[in-house]
């Protein structure tokens, strides 16, 4: 079923990398054409401490990051249990399986993130492995978050080829284990691109 609209909320702990997904995942449908808004919360710590952000993609503009959620990364046990509850009819929980497990046959698949980036040669791209599951469980357009990663690792510089590759195939790896566990939270609606260009802005 096509959608206008869709919610994805990061949630772990401090230093966990979640709000680097959240950013890059914005960041890569303001690209594609799409509005975005984004909210982060995080503990005064560098490290440790609840933290979640979340993410608005929608074909419309949009005046809030929205309240119930279709999709959940979890990265620990504590961020399942504290924000599973907000999850809309027909949202799927993607949890981190190397961090605790779930039960068969909930609303939920897991996903070993890290190994995954360590298999691509990249072990800082595991965030790029849950964007790649949360693309394929809406239906993102794989093609328009490859054209982020090789806007956004294009400097210049002598090993940029090797980290844009690493990243997309860490995006493929994680659509990969999204397709093998069987959940679609629906398709995410093409955007109109306005006839300007689309910017992420932080403001507080």
């Amino acid at each position: 079923m096509d959608k206008h609209d869709f919610v994805i909320r990061f949630a772990g702990e401090g230093g966990q990398g979640l709000v680097t997904s959240a950013d890059a995942l914005s960041r890569a449908a303001a690209h594609a054409g799409y509005f975005v808004q984004t909210h982060s919360t995080f503990p005064s710590q560098i490290m440790g401490g609840p933290a979640s952000s979340q993410v608005r993609i929608s074909t419309t503009p949009v005046l809030s990051s929205g309240d119930g959620v279709d999709v959940l990364v979890a990265l620990n046990q504590y961020a399942y249990d504290h924000h599973h509850q907000d999850l809309n009819a027909g949202g799927v929980t993607i949890y981190n399986a190397e961090e605790y497990e779930l039960p068969e046959g909930g609303d939920y698949f897991g996903i070993k993130a890290d190994e995954l980036a360590k298999s691509t040669g990249n072990a800082r791209a595991a965030n790029m492995v849950s964007i790649g599951a949360v693309a394929n469980l809406i239906d993102f357009d794989l093609g328009q978050i490859d054209a982020f990663i090789t806007q956004r690792f294009t400097r210049g510089r002598a090993g940029d080829d090797e980290i844009i590759a690493a990243n997309i195939k860490a995006v493929r790896l994680g659509a990969e284990v999204a397709t093998n566990a069987g959940f679609k939270v629906g398709k995410l609606h093409a955007p109109d691109p306005p006839d300007y260009e689309q910017i992420v802005i932080t403001g507080n």
